[in-house]
């Protein structure tokens, strides 16, 4: 009889002891805590979802498009094509523009014109690349990259893995990606939904306590911040994946700080909710850290570089560059940043001397020559107290 009537209880503590792997939660006292759902981030408000992401999804469709059907393809090679690309990037599909979101948050305004800069540099590399305003497009597109010559490295311009480079190599569709993966959607993580400049807005968390709703929604307006910083972490959450060890916690920690920050705010207790948020910084920084890491410096980097010419190592190589630029809008637990515009453009104008990516010797060299890629490694780990040696254990 003990066991019949013991086993709900002891299940019930099981339960409540791992509160935090994912809630079911109705939120700001309407309705109390529920038992939480495993893997899940929903939160209700008398019976009806209160968490609305839609806005991280249509300002991702149109730049997704940009760089897959594009630049990955290297199709900008008519004035159309141009032009839809701009219109994609600056008008977007639907009432959000992805230009205007680039590096929003009070954190970067400052660095804002020299970031659209950037973008717009890498745009119109991909447009030369693949032969845009030369009637000849297609000799220009299909051409083999040689040092000092954009084309395409691969087998042959038929190969299911082939990419588009610049004259140094570098497969500027990967940068691109990696450039608003930091400028947009890290940078409204961290430095703007997440910002004590919003969540410590006195009137916005009176409305909170009020239960004052945006309009014709279910959410106050500090719960929809919350909710955006998760929405635009799930575009990050692949790189917090545990294929490399020393990730092995990573989305899990920033997971539950996300879930249990909502439920802070919730219960209106700020302190709790702001160490939530100094978890985040701290996890989400390291990830874009050593993802950065591990792209330079990987076995399956490097083993590439040896080969032939190198060029298979490039499109990797490519990727960690575009990550070394979202370095910019990592953030420390107190708020301070852990690299500026300058200490990110310092790395990868490293990358991009003299012959760039074509130049083998230097980019196998020893950690203590500069523009290695272990020297670039560690100078990324630096800050965060890991060294390239940490990314095999």
């Amino acid at each position: 009889m003990y066991k019949i009537y013991l086993f709900p209880i002891i299940l019930f503590l099981i339960i409540a002891c791992n509160k935090g792997e994912g809630e079911t939660i109705e939120s700001s006292y309407i309705d109390p805590l529920t038992i939480p759902q495993i893997l899940k981030y929903n939160f209700t408000r008398n019976g009806e979802n209160s968490v609305d992401i839609l806005e991280c999804s249509l300002i991702e469709e149109p730049l997704n498009a940009i760089y897959s059907s594009y630049m990955k393809e290297a199709r900008i090679s008519y004035q159309i094509s141009y032009e839809t690309v701009l219109s994609l990037y600056q008008e977007g599909l639907y009432h959000i523009q992805p230009e205007k979101e680039v590096a929003k948050s009070p954190l970067h305004i400052t660095n804002r014109t020299k970031i659209l800069q950037d973008i717009a540099e890498i745009i119109n590399t991909s447009a030369r690349i693949s032969g845009y305003n030369n009637p000849n497009y297609y000799t220009v597109r299909n051409r083999e990259a040689l040092i000092g010559q954009t084309g395409y490295i691969g087998f042959n311009i038929s190969d299911p893995n082939v990419a588009f480079v610049n004259e140094k190599g570098i497969v500027v569709s990967e940068v691109f990606n990696g450039m608003v993966m930091g400028a947009i959607y890290l940078d409204k993580i961290l430095n703007y939904h997440l910002d004590e400049s919003i969540l410590n807005d006195k009137q916005l968390r009176i409305n909170h306590q009020n239960v004052v709703l945006s309009s014709g929604k279910n959410y106050t307006e500090l719960e929809h911040h919350w909710d955006l910083a998760y929405g635009y972490y799930s575009f990050w959450k692949q790189f917090a994946q545990p294929e490399i060890p020393i990730l092995k916690d990573s989305d899990r920690l920033i997971f539950n700080a996300f879930v249990q920050g909502r439920i802070e705010l919730g219960r209106y207790r700020y302190e709790a909710m702001k160490n939530c948020i100094k978890i985040i910084r701290k996890e989400l920084s390291r990830v874009v850290a050593i993802r950065a890491m591990n792209y330079l410096v990987s076995e399956n980097t490097l083993t590439n570089l040896k080969e032939g010419n190198g060029t298979s190592a490039f499109s990797f190589i490519s990727k960690g560059m575009g990550i070394i630029y979202a370095l910019q809008f990592t953030r420390r637990e107190e708020g301070s940043v852990y690299f500026t515009y300058d200490d990110c453009k310092k790395m990868v104008s490293y990358l991009e001397k003299e012959n760039g990516l074509w130049e083998q010797q230097r980019l196998l060299g020893e950690s203590t020559l500069e523009g290695s890629l272990l020297y670039i490694a560690n100078s990324i780990g630096s800050p965060f107290g890991i060294t390239t040696n940490d990314l095999k254990r």
